[in-house]
């Protein structure tokens, strides 16, 4: 399955492959999320929750950014969907260093920016970002 993968090097096991889209979905976020971010600094309470496609939701609001594939377990209803293992909690940290890559990232991966999922994403290779800390 083709798309971008993102792991941290704090838990190289944890990581989080999005596709093309998902990947145009949380860039086009990344500013509500920061603002989000800003007032939990403030008010402890905040939780911030948005659907990126396909079951993939990014939350935040315990001191993390979490981008995490959901599922609607067995006999209950599609709207009551549970997290999966399938995910990522980029500390904010890690979050704050991520942005500063996207450009980078972009300038490299130019077909990143488009925001139409293509038929060929599952036959593209996933593209590796790890996120260190300096």
């Amino acid at each position: 399955m083709g798309g971008v993968k993102i792991t941290s090097t704090s838990m190289p096991e944890k990581h989080v492959t999005l596709t093309t889209s998902h990947w145009v979905c949380l860039m086009s976020i990344r500013h509500q999320i920061n603002m989000e971010l800003k007032d939990l600094q403030h008010i402890r309470s905040v939780a911030y929750r948005t659907h990126i496609g396909d079951n993939y939701y990014v939350t935040s609001g315990y001191d993390c950014v979490d981008i995490c594939h959901f599922y609607a377990p067995y006999g209950l209803p599609c709207d009551q969907v549970r997290p999966s293992c399938n995910g990522l909690a980029l500390r904010l940290e890690e979050w704050k260093h991520l942005l500063k890559l996207v450009p980078t990232i972009h300038k490299c991966h130019p077909e990143l920016i488009i925001a139409e999922p293509s038929d060929e994403e599952s036959s593209q290779r996933a593209i590796p970002i790890h996120i260190k800390q300096d």
